[in-house]
């Protein structure tokens, strides 16, 4: 009997919170060279901080960028507030979720779109999907992981209020009402289980990345106007995003695609989006752009400086930082770190014109990119003569025959030359 006793069947809330690296990432701390912004610009420097925390506050920032992306002309605005006294954090925005009962499951569909798994309205795969949200899980999984989670929102016509607490194991009934507005709006608010994360409250660093991951959101959506904690954060261009990092960039749009290229720091650098997901370790978006790169920079460097250069060694010098739109992405995660969509399903092509191909092959990439070649030569020049000298030391030298002899004389030659010798 006790051997049957180890096979374990879990509540859906049991097995998130039993197996938190499947839906939201590590929970441990960890510390990288990450990008955070500073006096108006993006700069590099050690962060410590915790994954799991950072995805769940963005699977509800994201939902109201989904939303945006859906219906620009419904919901432009989103606030995020973060109160770190009481460890609390508010994301409103100006659209507002339909407050109707759900025709089969006799649901209001706040309810069911916050307190359930595999609930949602992104499961219709033969529809051309451009968002973030792909399984239905997101918002939910914040609830889960909270001690207080509150939704409000309002369509107009109805306003929804419910509070869930304890991991989502409790919740009040949800209050509907006649809508005190004509406009629509949704408030989330909660208050993350920080015990889970191993963390106290939200320390700077952590408000340092919460701060950039809404900064990055705005930049992807140009049309929308954002603010962190009052401060605004809205952007006329993904241009202006770019030049946060580098100022010398070269730039160009087209449909579903903005791209910024400049010269990295001696290894490939990105930092890319898709949908407005960040994709921290890439995908096949950045190495579709990539490749491009390298296919006309290495036929160039070849025909005018005669030097044929690896593709590797040129991506080595290039910082890309991509927003793309993509056709219902295909991840390798729930987390989103990289996109696995092969570029035939991307829904759209990139082609860079001859203006922008000039533009980087005139840019600082290049010369990097020769300067290295000539290192590379001077180190290849530099081993062969170490490798000569090598051999030299263990050849045997003849003894030279005194000239002063007389009788030798007619063995001896001299040698006189002109220059360096």
């Amino acid at each position: 009997m006790s051997d049957l006793l180890k096979y374990k069947k879990l509540t859906d809330i049991e097995h998130v919170l039993l197996r938190p690296g499947m839906y939201v990432g590590s929970i441990k701390h960890r510390t990288d060279n990450l990008s955070v912004y500073e006096e108006g610009k993006f700069k590099t420097k050690s962060v410590t901080y915790n994954p799991a925390f950072l995805k769940i506050f963005d699977e509800i920032v994201s939902n109201a960028v989904d939303e945006h992306r859906r219906n620009p002309s419904k919901l432009n605005k989103i606030e995020v507030l973060i109160n770190t006294d009481k460890g609390a954090i508010l994301v409103k925005d100006n659209g507002g979720i339909v407050v109707d009962k759900h025709p089969v499951h006799d649901e209001w569909i706040p309810e069911l779109i916050f307190s359930n798994l595999k609930a949602g309205s992104n499961f219709d795969d033969s529809e051309e999907r451009l968002v973030a949200g792909t399984n239905g899980v997101g918002s939910t999984l914040t609830n889960i992981f909270s001690k207080v989670f509150r939704v409000k929102t309002c369509d107009g016509k109805k306003e929804f209020n419910q509070q869930f607490s304890d991991n989502m194991t409790s919740r009040k009934e949800a209050e509907v009402k006649k809508a005190s507005r004509k406009s629509g709006y949704t408030e989330i608010a909660f208050i993350p289980d920080f015990d889970r994360f191993e963390m106290k409250t939200i320390d700077d660093s952590h408000m340092q990345m919460l701060r950039k991951r809404v900064i990055d959101l705005a930049a992807c959506n140009p049309k929308l106007k954002v603010k962190f904690n009052k401060d605004d954060h809205t952007f006329k261009s993904f241009e202006e995003y770019c030049k946060l990092y580098v100022e010398d960039v070269v730039y160009e749009e087209g449909p579903r695609w903005k791209i910024g290229i400049a010269s990295s720091n001696g290894s490939m650098q990105q930092v890319s989006f898709v949908n407005s997901v960040e994709t921290s370790d890439g995908g096949t978006h950045v190495d579709y752009i990539a490749n491009q790169i390298v296919s006309h920079l290495r036929a160039l460097i070849k025909k005018k400086h005669k030097i044929d250069v690896r593709p590797q060694e040129i991506k080595n010098h290039i910082f890309l930082i991509i927003q793309a739109d993509i056709v219902n992405p295909i991840f390798s995660s729930q987390t989103k770190e990289k996109l696995i969509t092969e570029p035939k399903q991307f829904g759209s092509n990139f082609e860079f014109s001859k203006s922008a191909i000039k533009k980087i092959a005139s840019s600082e990439i290049v010369e990097r990119i020769l300067d290295w070649a000539q290192q590379k030569a001077i180190a290849e020049e530099k081993k062969e003569l170490r490798k000569l000298n090598k051999t030299l030391s263990k050849s045997k030298v003849l003894k030279l025959i005194d000239a002063k002899a007389r009788s030798r004389r007619q063995d001896c030659s001299l040698a006189i030359f002109e220059g360096d010798s």
